[in-house]
């Protein structure tokens, strides 16, 4: 239900795109650390929802990739990748 959920917005944002390249829209939000920002939806995204299979994981990251603009998709990476690490390696290292 949330793949799917998540799947359908990523495809209602890119068909927004299509039609307003460029255009600031009211789903984008101004912030003085996107890293924090970033960082702290996702973990709290994973951890309501305890997404732990890979391919959740990966609709996560295409979800925030979609819903961002070019500038933030590096940021958006390596966020991603330093919250799985420090949430999936921590847990698997007790």
């Amino acid at each position: 239900m949330v793949q799917e959920r998540l799947d359908q917005m990523i495809r209602e944002r890119q068909e927004a795109r299509q039609g307003e390249r460029r255009r600031q829209s009211t789903l984008e939000k101004c912030s003085y650390d996107p890293r924090e920002d970033f960082g702290e939806s996702m973990v709290e995204m994973i951890m309501t929802n305890r997404f732990q299979d890979p391919k959740d994981l990966r609709t996560i990251l295409n979800y925030y990739v979609s819903m961002n603009s070019d500038e933030y998709h590096g940021t958006i990476l390596e966020v991603f990748h330093e919250v799985c690490t420090n949430l999936f390696l921590s847990c698997n290292c007790h």
